[in-house]
């Protein structure tokens, strides 16, 4: 403890008062503009199922075996357990993540080495100002881990404790972060095997190595445990659905991700494949540019080179993905421009290089001359595309709800609708509808009262005429008007049930999570 403060107050010494007005003022508005934002978010099922799992599981022991077919490793949603023994109301998620998000921009700001226009564009970027603040998974923990093992990389000089502990919480976010520590800790090894050559020394002994190394290994084991989905699993393919062949529109497709995560503005289209030819290009040439930026930063530049790598490959063998996947490529470029400025400049890759190919060094120097120069200008054109998509985004928020069930289930609670038995399909889009109305309803899917989604083989696909044969059956057994639910237009009839249309919400950025209110009556009851 007394270590840390000493570093962060070496960290903050020499700042003046104006740096101090201006980084607590930046922390301020962003907290003011995101707390408005997601108390007006409507949350969708991805965010809903994490908190129902937590509501409804049994027991502790059900609860982790839930979680399993989330996909994800466990602490977002031990964190989602803790606030569940507080509240049913899904708002105190909201709420914990906004203090998550606010903490992660505070630490960049008060301890990153950019610039005040630099901090300030980054924080209203896309991911810190909306798919990291308005939308509550277990990402905005992963960035917050991220740049607190930045905040932090200095203590490595008397003890790897500290990054040690950050590492497995970092493992244990999601499966990107998980990636990500791997990249730190790779680095942190090779720095210090190779710390001779790097002039880099600490005071970190056997047992603290010893301690570290293993702290990290059970991170990492809880996390990749927690990842390995069932085996009746479908989520994503579940253990299966790999691609371990080659092919070239996949690999267009991963390496645009790159444009994608640092240039939002402009988006290629998967499905056109010329596009996706141009575009790998223009990213090779980002990732390019970012390791000229970086050549003089050999550690940096290494975490860099790895992290992406490993993030593409993932992207490529497994999942595709959307911004708030992939965009853990731009996170690590600015933690490892974060991390590079712990460090001197190096010739020690340039010098290599001059062994190998004198021309080539030459080739690579000039380059790196080059970008330096412009690399400020590189930064700002991405900071403020970043501000633009994060600006759009967050005001999309505030005008289309990003899902209807809020409304729905607001309509359902004022209009008394409640009270009826509630039957909803398609199961995973009626899930956020549970969890406003802090009540389960009946699935079809699954033939049973639930809240939670879990994908696996018990899930049945099911359609009009299942729904109307299950309906009928509780009418008949239960003699119970029933709520249906629909994420689509009921189309079928029955001559046995009166099907009474009541309301629809189709105001969704989510274009599956637009709900449609029927009032479901026996025939002979209603006449």
């Amino acid at each position: 403890m007394v270590l840390k403060e000493k570093f962060f107050s070496q960290l903050s010494c020499g700042k003046d008062n104006k740096n101090n007005s201006f980084e607590i003022g930046l922390i301020l508005i962003f907290a003011t503009v995101t707390l408005i934002g997601i108390l007006n978010h409507a949350m969708w099922r991805d965010e809903l199922n994490g908190w129902l799992i937590a509501r409804d599981s049994y027991s502790f022991i059900n609860f982790f075996k839930n979680i399993k077919y989330e996909g994800h490793p466990v602490l977002w949603y031990l964190c989602l357990w803790i606030l569940n023994q507080i509240t049913a109301n899904p708002i105190m998620m909201q709420i914990f993540h906004w203090l998550i998000a606010v903490t992660t921009i505070a630490i960049f700001i008060l301890f990153s080495p950019f610039t005040q226009v630099q901090k300030a564009l980054f924080t209203f970027g896309y991911l810190p100002v909306y798919e990291y603040s308005l939308i509550s998974r277990n990402y905005s923990i992963g960035a917050l881990s991220i740049f607190l093992f930045c905040a932090c990389f200095k203590t490595r000089h008397q003890s790897y404790l500290t990054l040690a502990f950050i590492l497995a919480m970092m493992a244990n976010t999601n499966a990107y972060c998980l990636l990500i520590s791997l990249a730190l800790a790779f680095t942190l090894v090779i720095e210090y095997i190779f710390r001779g050559y790097f002039q880099y020394e600490t005071k970190a002994n056997q047992y603290d190595l010893t301690a570290a190394l293993i702290i990290f290994l059970i991170g990492i084991v809880i996390s990749v445990f927690m990842l390995l989905p069932p085996s009746d699993s479908t989520l994503q393919g579940g253990a299966n659905q790999w691609f371990f062949y080659f092919d070239f529109n996949r690999l267009t497709q991963t390496l645009t991700r790159i444009w994608r995560s640092y240039i939002l503005v402009i988006i290629p289209s998967d499905s056109k494949p010329l596009d996706l030819f141009i575009f790998s290009f223009f990213s090779l040439g980002l990732f390019g540019f970012s390791i000229l930026m970086l050549i003089r930063k050999p550690i940096a530049l290494l975490f860099y080179s790895i992290g992406s790598l490993e993030i593409l490959a993932f992207t490529y063998a497994k999942f595709l993905g959307s911004e708030r996947h992939y965009g853990h490529l731009y996170i690590i470029l600015i933690a490892a421009l974060w991390i590079g400025n712990y460090y001197a400049n190096s010739q020690i890759i340039i010098n290599f290089l001059n062994n190998i190919s004198y021309r080539f060094s030459r080739i690579v120097c000039h380059g790196a001359n080059f970008v330096s120069y412009h690399k400020k200008y590189f930064l700002l054109i991405i900071l403020w595309l970043q501000v633009i998509a994060g600006i759009v985004a967050f005001s999309r928020d505030l005008i289309t709800p990003y899902s209807s069930s809020k409304m729905t289930a607001e309509f359902i609670q004022s209009n008394n609708l409640s009270e009826h038995f509630i039957m909803g399909s398609e199961d995973f889009t009626i899930a956020p509808i549970s969890g406003y109305l802090e009540q389960k309803i009946y699935y079809p899917e699954a033939q049973k009262m639930g809240s939670y989604v879990l994908f696996n083989n018990e899930r049945k696909i099911v359609d009009d005429t299942d729904i109307i044969n299950q309906m009928s059956q509780i009418i008949a057994n239960d003699n119970k008007d029933i709520l249906l639910i629909l994420n689509r237009e009921f189309l079928d009839s029955s001559q046995d049930l009166k099907i009474q249309f009541i309301e629809k919400f189709t105001q969704s950025f989510i274009y599956n999570e637009k709900y449609y209110l029927y009032l479901v009556k026996s025939s002979s009851k209603s006449s």
